[in-house]
C-alpha cells in the first residue's frame, strides 16, 4: 500500500495544553508575585497584558478570553496591596490590560478562522493527492509492491512526483517520474502523465511507443511552451523474469540481488526527459530472479545532502534492500536517506520497491543485460 506523510495533529494539541493558557495563567502568577516581592507600588501591572497575547498565540478564543479575564481581575487586584486601587495611575495600567486583552481575543479568533481554513485546504490537498497516486496493488502475479510518496511540503502532503502501476494479461508495467517544478502547476502535469500512462500502458504493445505518448503529452501541456517543463521518468516492464526499463533522463534503477548485491540497471546514457521530443531508442533488457528487488526512486534520495553537502550514497543501500520483509526494507531505505539528511529531505522523495517472489517460466534466459 502507498503511505504518505501527514501532520501529526495530537502533538500540536499537546503543545497548545502546556503553551497556551496554562503559560500565561502562570506568568500572571509570576508578575504579582514579583510586583508584591519588590514592592513596585503596581508598577509591574502593565506586564499582564502580555498573557494573553501569550495564550492568542497558540491557543483558542475561549481561552484567551480566559487569559484575559484573569489578567484584567489580577491588574485590578494588584492596586490592593500598594493602596493605589482607584487612583489615575492604576486605572491607567489596567485599562492597558484591557485594550491589549481584547486586540488578544481578535488574533486569537482570526488565528484559529485561518487554521480552519488551511487545514480544510490541507484535506483537499491531500484527497486530490489520494486520486492522482492511488495506492499500489500488493501483489501482482509473482510481484510483490510496496510505495511511498514523503512531500517536501509536509503539511500538504503533495508534490510533484509521480508514479503508476498498471497491470496487464501478461506483464506490468511502471512509471515513476518527477516533473520539472514545483507547486499546483507541478500536480497537474503529473495528473495528466499518470492518466496518460494508465491508457498508453494497456493499449501500446512496445515500452518505446508509451514514451512517445508521454513525451507528446507534456511537449503539449501550456506550461511547457516556455521550454522550462519536462518530466524525468523510468519506465518499467516486467514480463516473469525479464525487465525492460526505459530511463528518459531519470535516476536508474536498483537491482538488489538476493545475495546482497546491488546493481544499477541502465546502459549508457540515459534517454532525454518526456517533454524534450528525441528519438529514445530501445529500452534496456535485463533478468531478475526470484528473491531479487527491485527499487525505484525520485532524484529527491539521492540528491539528500548531509551537513557537509554531501549527496545520499545510494550504493550503500544494499544492507536496507536485504531487509527481512518488503516493508522492512523500504523502511531502512527512507530511515537511512534520513540520516544522512538528518531529517526528512528537502525535496519530494517517492519509492517504489517491487519483489519478485515465485519463478516463472523462462523462455530463453539471460544472465545480465539481454539484448532488447
Amino acid at each position: 500500500m502507498a503511505e504518505r506523510t501527514r501532520p501529526r495533529p495530537a502533538a500540536d494539541g499537546a503543545a497548545r495544553n502546556w503553551l497556551g493558557l496554562p503559560a500565561a495563567l502562570a506568568f500572571i502568577a509570576l508578575v504579582l508575585l514579583v510586583d508584591l516581592a519588590a514592592a513596585a507600588h503596581a508598577v509591574l501591572i502593565g506586564f499582564l497584558a502580555l498573557a494573553p497575547l501569550l495564550a492568542a498565540a497558540v491557543d483558542t478564543p475561549r481561552r484567551t478570553a480566559a487569559a484575559a479575564a484573569t489578567a484584567t481581575l489580577a491588574a485590578v487586584v494588584a492596586g490592593l496591596p500598594s493602596q493605589t486601587l482607584g487612583s489615575l495611575d492604576h486605572l491607567l495600567r489596567v485599562a492597558v490590560v484591557i485594550a491589549v486583552s481584547i486586540a488578544a481575543m481578535y488574533v486569537a479568533r482570526a488565528r484559529t478562522g485561518r487554521e480552519e481554513r488551511i487545514r480544510r485546504m490541507t484535506e483537499i490537498v491531500r484527497v486530490t493527492q489520494r486520486a492522482i497516486l492511488r495506492d499500489v496493488p500488493e501483489r501482482v502475479g509473482g510481484v510483490t509492491l510496496r510505495a511511498r510518496y514523503v512531500s517536501a511540503y509536509q503539511e500538504a502532503g503533495v508534490g510533484g512526483d509521480l508514479y503508476e502501476v498498471v497491470p496487464g494479461p501478461d506483464r506490468l508495467r511502471i512509471i515513476i517520474g518527477d516533473v520539472c517544478g514545483k507547486g499546483l502547476p507541478a500536480v497537474q502535469l503529473a495528473a495528466a502523465v499518470i492518466g496518460a500512462f494508465r491508457q498508453s500502458a494497456i493499449v501500446r504493445t512496445r515500452l518505446e511507443e508509451v514514451a512517445a505518448d508521454l513525451d507528446a503529452l507534456v511537449a503539449r501541456e501550456p506550461a511547457s511552451t516556455h521550454g522550462v517543463t519536462f518530466v524525468t521518468a523510468v519506465l518499467l516492464e516486467i514480463r516473469g523474469p525479464r525487465l525492460r526499463v526505459m530511463s528518459c533522463g531519470h535516476p536508474r534503477p536498483l537491482l538488489c540481488r538476493a545475495g546482497g548485491s546491488l546493481v544499477p540497471l541502465g546502459t549508457g546514457t540515459p534517454k532525454r526527459p518526456l517533454g524534450l521530443g528525441g528519438d529514445r531508442g530501445r529500452p534496456d533488457t535485463h533478468r531478475w530472479d526470484p528473491g531479487d528487488r527491485l527499487l525505484l526512486y525520485t532524484d529527491g534520495m539521492i540528491e539528500a545532502r548531509d551537513a557537509a553537502g554531501r549527496f545520499f550514497p545510494v550504493q550503500r543501500l544494499a544492507r536496507a534492500l536485504s531487509a527481512d520483509s518488503p516493508e522492512e526494507a523500504l523502511d531502512a531505505v527512507w530511515e537511512a536517506v534520513r540520516r544522512h539528511a538528518g531529517g526528512p529531505p528537502r525535496d519530494d522523495v517517492a519509492l517504489l520497491l517491487l519483489q519478485r517472489l515465485t519463478p516463472e517460466p523462462d523462455t530463453g534466459g539471460c544472465g545480465g543485460p539481454c539484448p532488447g
